[in-house]
């Protein structure tokens, strides 16, 4: 039978220290309860949910995916995906200069400090150059 344990109103720091045990059983119960989206899950089908977070994404923002778009390969990018990359959009959904949809042609993997410096811009210079097979014109 578990005791029920009185948890005072604020949980300084120094009754965390004296309760370990009891504090980690509350983190393991919030975790369980709210999947935390700042860190990466080890789950295998992590890849579901970040394939549902883009459409979720991309429907608010009204770039839904596009008819002719091959769906078994979207998936398959998003379940190979290294896991120090992340999945970004080579033209970005909510761009300045063009406005891209989920399209495997139109994702990438890069690691989280290139996305965070990418952010939504796009460069044509760049695309023209590392993108030898695609013009512009």
């Amino acid at each position: 039978m578990k005791t029920k344990i009185k948890l005072p109103k604020l949980l300084t720091i120094a009754w965390c220290k004296k309760n370990k045990k009891i504090v980690r059983e509350m983190n393991e119960k919030y975790d369980k309860k709210f999947p935390s989206y700042w860190r990466r899950p080890s789950h295998k089908d992590y890849w579901k949910t970040r394939l549902a977070a883009h459409k979720l994404r991309d429907k608010k923002l009204g770039r839904t995916a596009v008819a002719w778009a091959d769906e078994a390969k979207i998936e398959q990018i998003f379940r190979d995906c290294p896991p120090e990359k992340t999945i970004d959009h080579i033209f970005p959904v909510n761009g300045d200069l063009v406005s891209g949809l989920l399209h495997e042609l139109n994702l990438q993997y890069l690691t989280l400090s290139e996305n965070a410096s990418k952010s939504n811009h796009f460069k044509p210079r760049y695309f023209i150059t590392n993108r030898a097979t695609i013009t512009l014109d």
